[in-house]
């Protein structure tokens, strides 16, 4: 509780220890276990992974930009003495619970970090990428069970390989528990989420009856992602991490409602995390005159204009300090808005994250706790 408030993270991470997958590959593929290097000039919680001969991390992999990644982490350390407990601890469950305190929460929804990141690549072989994911999935079941009635969590997915996401989503979500999946807003090698190969992995989502978790990760390692253009240039990290997340994010939805998953599939229902949300009434505005202008000669026809499959099936992520959500409720309602604090990465506001919210000007409180609890349970159906 915060201030009288329930609160529900829709979006709060783990930190994975190295060893994670060496514990918990099956064999044949604990040859593949990613390696983690640290480089002096970088963040100790950004090392570079290699799996096999796949480097992940270009933000790490720069000495330009792996300064920047430390000093946001020394900043954000200095915050708070909490997170050089956790980071002692290796970021274990019970410093997880006692960071949630600290800010308030009463349960949280977890994304994977590492999980996220070693997928992230184009170059992985599908049954490795796979093996990855049911490896770190297990890992995570593991973690949340020490309070499972506080730690819910977000299954892993490798979209390489759609049968074997389709049998990891099953399972993750039939025998661990899982609330979510998490979705990849990225192309990877060129397929898009509306393309027809993800058409049984859609199926077999809606079936099941959790959402899709889209979410971006910070490693640009993707050939297909916003901030490689700018990771050799001068600020490059600032531009390009202001611009990847609202706008892999912006793409995710126009695939997903432009076309055509979200009409083919009614009852699937879709999240967008950690790209903001003053961006959405802009683009729902955009993407409906696209469609007015381009859809009628397009070859997959729709019923709806793409904003109606928004407020119909979708969520989005406010930040917990975004100033603009007084303008975006005005301009589309709460009924469809949850909030994250992204604990524990360092561009976080952890441990005044929902101190923040909280504290928002021009929301009313009914739409706080709309947005801190009713919401978000609705989405996660908790």
């Amino acid at each position: 509780m915060k201030h009288g408030f329930r609160v529900l993270d829709s979006d709060l991470h783990t930190m994975e220890p190295d060893g994670l997958w060496e514990q918990y590959l099956d064999e044949p593929f604990k040859k593949f276990a990613p390696r983690f290097t640290r480089h002096a000039e970088g963040a100790p919680n950004q090392p570079v992974i290699s799996v096999g001969n796949v480097e992940i991390a270009e933000m790490s992999k720069r000495a330009r930009t792996a300064v920047v990644g430390k000093s946001l982490q020394e900043r954000a350390f200095a915050r708070h003495p909490h997170y050089a407990l956790a980071h002692s601890r290796g970021y274990d469950a019970e410093t997880h619970l006692q960071a949630m305190d600290i800010e308030g929460i009463d349960v949280a929804v977890i994304y994977g970090t590492r999980g996220r990141q070693v997928l992230m690549h184009d170059d992985l072989d599908p049954q490795v990428a796979s093996a990855l994911a049911r490896a770190h999935n297990n890992w995570t079941r593991d973690f949340c069970a020490i309070d499972p009635g506080r730690l819910k969590f977000a299954a892993q997915l490798a979209f390489h390989d759609i049968p074997g996401a389709i049998a990891e989503a099953k399972r993750a979500v039939r025998e661990l528990g899982a609330v979510a999946v998490i979705g990849n807003p990225n192309p990877i090698n060129g397929r898009h989420i509306h393309d027809p190969a993800f058409e049984p992995l859609w199926s077999a989502v809606e079936e099941l009856g959790v959402p899709v978790g889209f979410h971006p990760t910070g490693q640009s390692s993707l050939r297909d992602d916003i901030a490689r253009r700018y990771l050799d240039t001068p600020n490059g990290r600032v531009i390009g991490v202001a611009g990847r997340n609202p706008i892999e994010l912006m793409m995710a939805f126009g695939s997903m409602a432009a076309g055509g998953v979200l009409e083919r599939h009614p009852g699937l229902r879709c999240a967008f995390l950690e790209g903001t949300c003053g961006w959405l009434p802009w683009y729902l505005w955009r993407l409906d005159e696209a469609w007015e202008k381009f859809g009628p000669g397009s070859e997959i026809q729709i019923s709806q204009l793409p904003s109606q499959y928004f407020f119909r099936q979708c969520y989005i992520a406010t930040d917990s300090d975004e100033k603009p959500l007084r303008q975006v409720v005005e301009a589309i309602g709460d009924d469809n808005i949850v909030v994250s604090t992204d604990y524990p990465h360092s561009d976080g506001l952890f441990p005044v994250a929902i101190e923040e919210f909280t504290r928002l000007e021009g929301v009313s409180e009914k739409t706080k706790a709309k947005i801190l609890w009713d919401n978000c349970a609705r989405l996660y159906k908790l």
